[in-house]
């Protein structure tokens, strides 16, 4: 009986403790605001325009997203001018996803996404976007009864799983920025007619500068050419004459061969590709017509993907971690040296493309 009693006091003891906690911390949270997006614009060479948005929650389940702006050169004067625009002091424990302004990369984001490295309440697995436009104008839009931070990091996390995103956050981002063998990039979005297209890929030089932009015909390439992946998104190629044919539910797998490593001997990527046919706007399918079809498609990645190797040699970055795959297959790794030959290595890939499946448009 006694064992009995001591364990009901034991429970009652537990959940008093926890209904104290709990209450505890709903006071601690109606008592502050949490940021859960950030956006910095350009304003000139010194200044820059920082927009937090912190969601309120009403009772009837409806979200209303509050926007607070600053104009300064450094990140801690804009939260303590924030701070004074705002009934409840702001927080970023919560932060989702922080955007720049093209004008700003451009220049150099470093000295801002320091901030974010020295606060240990943000998560390396923050999402960071470069934004065509303003981010004042995204993150000023409404994207219904949801928290804009959140929106931003779903539409960025589903493009990854499923679309034409490669694996990107704050960790993935300071690592490529901090290795010897390979250069960071970043998710380019636009907010147009109340919602936000992801449209490419902005890459960053080693001293952390934007320089360049996929197109959307390079998106796809790209992603294939950085990680062995599964997509829904696809692309099309040129049969012959007015016929096209077009994949999507892509699996890719990509592999390297480097004979001589730390030398300007030619370095091959072999990435096999295995996809659905889509479309294809000729008058018959036959299994001579999917074989010709196949060798297009090959012959175009390899085409395509080379176009983009070279352009990124020619502006001396390396967002698909060439380096690094020469720096783990050498024990006389030297940077500068291969800094110096990286853009004269020939680079070449060889391409092929299996279709598993034409049924839906036989």
């Amino acid at each position: 009986m006694r064992i009995l009693f001591a364990k009901l006091a034991l429970i009652l003891l537990l959940i008093s403790v926890l209904t104290g906690c709990m209450g505890v911390e709903s006071k601690v949270l109606d008592e502050i605001n949490l940021a859960t997006a950030i956006g910095y614009d350009y304003v000139d060479k010194t200044h820059f325009e920082a927009i937090a948005v912190t969601p309120l929650y009403y009772p009837d389940k409806t979200i209303k997203n509050i926007t607070f702006s600053s104009k300064s050169s450094l990140s801690k004067d804009v939260r303590d001018e924030m701070n004074q625009q705002s009934e409840r002091p702001i927080f970023s424990g919560k932060l989702e996803v922080v955007l720049y302004e093209k004008r700003l990369a451009k220049q150099g984001i470093f000295y801002l996404i320091d901030t974010l490295i020295r606060d240990p309440s943000i998560g390396t697995t923050l999402k960071l976007g470069i934004v065509e436009g303003s981010s004042k104008d995204v993150l000023s839009h409404q994207f219904g009864n949801i928290d804009k931070g959140i929106y931003l990091s779903n539409t960025i996390e589903q493009n990854i799983k499923m679309g034409m995103l490669p694996r990107t956050n704050l960790h993935l981002f300071l690592y490529a920025h901090y290795s010897e063998g390979m250069d960071p990039f970043l998710p380019i979005v636009k907010a147009l007619d109340g919602k936000v297209y992801i449209k490419g890929n902005a890459m960053f030089n080693s001293k952390g500068e934007y320089v360049y932009q996929t197109t959307s015909r390079e998106n796809v390439i790209f992603k294939m050419l950085y990680e062995n992946t599964t997509s829904k998104e696809g692309f099309s190629t040129k049969i012959e004459g007015r016929e096209f044919a077009s994949v999507n539910n892509i699996k890719t797998k990509r592999s390297y061969k480097i004979s001589k490593p730390m030398t300007d001997n030619p370095i091959t990527i072999d990435l096999e590709i295995k996809a659905l046919l889509r479309e294809y706007t000729g008058d018959e399918l036959t299994p001579k017509m999917i074989k010709i079809i196949e060798d297009k498609m090959s012959k175009d990645v390899k085409e395509r993907s080379e176009n983009l190797v070279r352009n990124f040699q020619k502006l001396h970055v390396d967002p698909l971690g060439i380096g690094e795959q020469v720096r783990t297959r050498t024990r006389s790794w030297d940077k500068k040296k291969w800094d110096e030959i990286y853009t004269s290595i020939p680079i070449n890939v060889n391409a092929k493309v299996e279709i598993l499946e034409s049924g839906v448009v036989e």
